[in-house]
């Protein structure tokens, strides 16, 4: 049975009604920059959370060094089909299940930016390293920054290095992303 899977975080702004709705399965991040502070917007699913622990135990399954069943290190991903095949379970009773947080926050005029980024971008800093460094990168005029490039020197800057380098591609990220490239894809690019 396949044991591939991903994880998913979906920001929707609602200008109209000044809200934003923010879903997460698994350990990928959403972090808004606010007045100068970090928010967090969603929060990373694994095996550490006591919610997480109680549904994992009630469908059979182990917390082993971290670990669920010994295997994965974070509890809620599409995929992995291996840890949904107990047919009397509903879907978000398995001990990996891609049911989501889902929340609902204002949105208002002093939201500046918002990252969301996979666990190998949170990896290098926390929330609140990354919001400053963000502002840091922004410098005095926003309106002017340059996006791209803040976006690539953050993955060049921060993208966990088993990712980015490797004897067989030893340039940073850029020369190997292309559009529609995944992330865990980005070794098998530069070969």
């Amino acid at each position: 049975m396949d044991s591939i899977g991903c994880t998913a975080n979906v920001v929707i702004i609602d200008e109209a009604r000044k809200k934003l709705y923010v879903a997460n399965a698994g350990d990928s991040r959403a972090v808004m920059g606010r007045a100068g502070e970090a928010v967090p917007l969603s929060f990373d699913h694994k095996p550490e959370s006591q919610v997480e622990i109680d549904r994992i135990e009630k469908a059979g399954s182990v917390i082993t060094d971290g670990r669920v069943d010994g295997n994965l290190n974070l509890t809620r991903a599409i995929g992995d089909l291996k840890y949904k095949q107990k047919a009397h379970l509903k879907a978000e009773e398995h001990p990996i299940t891609a049911n989501p947080d889902v929340f609902e926050y204002d949105f208002t005029n002093d939201c500046d930016f918002i990252i969301m980024g996979c666990d190998g971008v949170w990896e290098q800093k926390s929330n609140e390293e990354m919001v400053k460094w963000v502002y840091d990168q922004l410098g005095d005029n926003p309106q002017k920054a340059d996006l791209s490039k803040i976006v690539s020197n953050l993955l060049n800057e921060n993208l966990s290095e088993d990712h980015t380098m490797s004897s067989k591609c030893p340039h940073r990220i850029k020369p190997c992303r292309r559009t529609g490239l995944r992330q865990h894809d980005l070794y098998f690019d530069c070969l």
